[in-house]
């Protein structure tokens, strides 16, 4: 018996609510030597780590494979900015 894999990875969806393509994603932790980052805009930082964007009515929805959206997730908790997985 063979046990095949799927042909695409399982995808997850979050949903951020109340941003713009154009959302500057800054890190909000405490950097005392190095002072402000800018990851760059949340559609850059998408781009980037080729994960999708769909705009909806009151925000957002991003998809991608699980590490992708992983790191994306991560980017987004360090700017402060909430997110919640559909």
């Amino acid at each position: 018996m063979k046990i095949e894999k799927p042909n695409h990875p399982d995808e997850i969806e979050i949903f951020v609510e109340g941003v713009n393509p154009n959302t500057i994603l800054k890190d909000y932790r405490i950097v005392q030597r190095y002072g402000n980052i800018f990851f760059g805009s949340i559609s850059q930082v998408a781009r980037n780590l080729g994960i999708s964007m769909k705009k909806v009515e009151n925000g957002l929805i991003f998809y991608a494979p699980r590490s992708r959206i992983q790191m994306f997730v991560e980017k987004l908790h360090f700017s402060l900015i909430q997110y919640k997985q559909i």
